[in-house]
């Protein structure tokens, strides 16, 4: 999976994990977590578990007995997110391509994602891929943002950050919030062999302490640091200063963002 919005690299893991986790990704991965169902023998695939957000929360609900194996494309991602569990937790790392799983067919009880989805270039591709990976009657699980109009803080930041450039401006953004087709999601799913698609929309609140944590993480916490950086590094500072101006003037002193996403179930 070659894609330059895919690439969480660098600084970015610990500003993604720091400063986005606690406001955007959190509250969604107790959400997700609550929904999976499996047996104490059963076995769990992860997928794009970033800084291991979910993945912690999953270990500690799943029971002990459970196999969790939890996949990132990118290995400074899962340096990180190792760091959050002791050893001999029973979580197995995987570096691994959501579009080339290296698993046999039917090796996993639930396939789940949170917040990836949107950055694999071949969604019809990783649907085929979840779905022979997954044992019959196997769920995947997955959550995908809702578009800019339903999520401020990436609109925000997407809208400030644009502002800074007339010609070519960053568009890492359009990519995590641009996957919200419910007719897009459901035909690809059926079309890899799903059943019993189900798409709901749940809205959260995100909450930070200062606009500045929060603007911190939506400029250095995603590819688009890097994006800005490419055009002039002098930028950075003054664009995050004005994300942080931009959410203070939307919220206040502190931040309560209303959040929509999409969690999405399917059957094999």
């Amino acid at each position: 999976m070659d894609n330059k919005n895919a690439q969480f690299a660098g600084s970015i893991p610990a500003a993604y994990d720091r400063y986005l986790g606690p406001v955007l990704l959190q509250p969604y991965a107790e959400d997700l977590a609550a929904r999976l169902k499996v047996d104490a023998n059963g076995s769990v695939l992860e997928l794009a578990s970033g800084t291991g957000i979910l993945t912690r929360i999953l270990r500690e609900r799943l029971p002990a007995a459970t196999r969790l194996v939890a996949t990132d494309l990118n290995e400074p991602m899962i340096e990180n997110a190792a760091q959050k569990f002791r050893q001999g937790e029973a979580v197995e790392w995987r570096q691994a391509d959501a579009s080339s799983l290296p698993f046999d067919d039917a090796s996993f009880d639930a396939v789940v994602c949170q917040f990836g989805i949107m950055f694999v270039p071949d969604k019809a591709l990783s649907a085929r891929e979840a779905h022979r990976v997954l044992k019959p009657g196997g769920v995947f699980l997955f959550n995908v943002w809702d578009s800019m109009e339903y999520n401020d803080l990436g609109r925000i930041a997407h809208e400030t950050i644009s502002s800074f450039f007339e010609k070519d401006p960053p568009t890492f953004y359009q990519v995590p919030f641009g996957y919200h087709d419910q007719n897009e999601i459901r035909r690809v799913l059926e079309s890899a062999g799903f059943r019993n698609v189900r798409v709901e929309v749940v809205a959260k609140i995100g909450g930070a302490s200062r606009p500045e944590d929060a603007a911190q993480g939506l400029v250095h916490g995603n590819p688009v640091a890097v994006a800005i950086t490419e055009r002039d590094p002098s930028l950075l500072p003054i664009i995050t200063n004005a994300v942080a101006g931009a959410l203070k003037k939307r919220f206040g002193e502190t931040v309560c963002a209303p959040m929509r996403a999409l969690v999405v179930q399917a059957l094999t």
